[in-house]
C-alpha cells in the first residue's frame, strides 16, 4: 500500500484559491488537472497548479498616470525617531505601487480595509518572488530584498501591514499609523479613502530598480528615490533626521561597530536623557536606523569574520559637510 502524499501547505493553499476562482471544489479541480496531465498537456497542467510570482503588474508601464489626479494632505511623523521595526524601505515603494493599482479611473483611492486586504492577498507572492531574486543573485545578508516581507502566518502579515503599510487606530480614520503614513506618502481623504500625498505621488512615479529596471544586484531604491525620501525626512521629520545625523556622525568619527555605536546612542538617547530609551529599546532603534540608512545609500556594512563594521558612503559625507539634501 502506497504511503499518503503530503503536499506543501503553500501548494494546498494555491489549489484551494485556484479551485474557488474556477468555481470548482478542490476535488473537481484536482481531477481536471489530472485529466489534462493524462492528455499530455504538461504546460497547461503546470500553469493550473501555480503561476510563478511576479511584480509585472506593478511596473510603471502597467499603471495609468491619469489615475493619480487626486491627492490628500499627509502628516509625516514628527514625534520622534521612527520605530526600529522599520528597517527596510522597499515595502514603501511596493505599497505605493499596489495603492496606485487600486485607484479608480477618476483617481479615488480604496478604503483602509480594501488597501489592507489587497496587500494581505499579495504579500505571500511578493516574498516568494523577492526571495527568488535574492537566491538567484546571491544577495548578501543585510541586502536581501525579501527580508522585510512576512512569512505566511496571519500574525506576521498583520504586523507587517500595521508597521509598514497602514493601521487604523480607533473610530476616526485619520487616527492611523504605519510607515507609509509616517513618511507622509499617503493621507486619508474626508470620505475615508487612502490617497497619495503630493510626495507619495512623486515617489510612485519614480523608476525603481527592482520593479521597473530589473536591476537585481544593486540597491532596492534608485538614486532619485533615495534623494526624495531623504528630502522628506530632512524637511518634515526632524527628530528622525537628528537621530540619523547622530548615528552618521558617530560612524564617521569612529563609533563604527555595534557596541561602540550603541554606547554613543546611549549617551544621547538612553535612560535619564530627554528621550529616555530603555536598554532593551536602544539596540532595536540602532538596527532600524541602520537598515533605513543603508536603503538610502548612506551606510555600508562590512562583515569581517564574525564582526560587523559600518562606514559612511560618499553621499553621507556630502550630507555631513553641507547638512542639505
Amino acid at each position: 500500500m502506497e504511503a499518503a502524499l503530503s503536499l506543501p501547505a503553500t501548494l494546498v493553499a494555491k489549489l484551494i484559491e485556484d479551485a474557488e476562482r474556477h468555481g470548482m471544489s478542490v476535488d473537481e479541480y484536482c481531477r481536471a488537472i489530472l485529466s489534462e496531465s493524462r492528455a499530455g498537456d504538461r504546460s497547461s497542467t503546470q500553469a493550473a497548479f501555480a503561476n510563478e510570482p511576479s511584480l509585472d503588474d506593478l511596473k510603471l508601464e502597467q499603471l495609468s498616470v491619469e489615475r493619480l489626479s487626486q491627492t490628500a494632505v499627509g502628516r509625516a511623523f514628527e514625534s520622534g525617531a521612527l520605530s526600529g521595526h522599520i528597517n527596510r524601505l522597499l515595502p514603501l515603494k511596493i505599497g505605493c505601487r499596489v495603492l496606485w493599482s487600486l485607484l479608480s479611473a477618476n483617481g479615488t483611492g480604496p478604503t483602509i480595509r480594501e488597501f489592507r486586504e489587497e496587500m494581505w492577498r499579495r504579500v505571500g507572492s511578493l516574498r516568494d518572488y523577492l526571495r527568488m531574486i535574492d537566491e538567484d543573485y546571491a544577495r548578501p545578508r543585510g541586502d536581501r530584498l525579501h527580508a522585510s516581507f512576512p512569512n505566511s502566518s496571519d500574525a506576521a502579515i498583520k504586523r507587517f501591514l500595521n508597521q509598514y503599510i497602514i493601521r487604523k487606530s480607533g473610530l476616526n480614520a485619520e487616527q492611523s499609523s504605519g510607515a507609509m503614513i509616517d513618511f507622509g506618502l499617503i493621507g486619508i481623504s474626508d470620505t475615508g479613502r487612502v490617497q497619495f500625498t503630493e510626495v507619495g505621488r512623486n515617489f510612485s512615479l519614480l523608476s525603481n530598480p527592482v520593479l521597473d529596471e530589473e536591476d537585481h544586484r544593486g540597491p532596492s531604491l534608485s538614486a532619485d528615490e533615495q534623494v526624495l525620501i531623504l528630502s522628506q525626512i530632512r524637511t518634515e521629520m526632524m527628530r528622525e533626521w537628528k537621530f540619523m545625523r547622530h548615528v552618521l556622525d558617530g560612524i564617521h568619527v569612529g563609533s563604527n561597530t555595534p557596541t561602540s555605536l550603541l554606547a554613543r546612542i546611549n549617551r544621547r538617547y538612553g535612560p535619564g536623557t530627554k528621550a529616555d530609551w530603555s536598554a532593551s529599546v536602544m539596540p532595536h532603534m540602532r538596527s532600524g536606523v541602520l537598515g533605513r540608512m543603508q536603503a538610502l545609500g548612506l551606510v555600508k556594512r562590512t562583515f569581517i569574520e564574525n564582526r560587523v563594521e559600518y562606514r559612511v558612503t560618499p553621499l553621507a559625507l556630502v550630507i555631513l559637510e553641507a547638512d542639505v539634501v
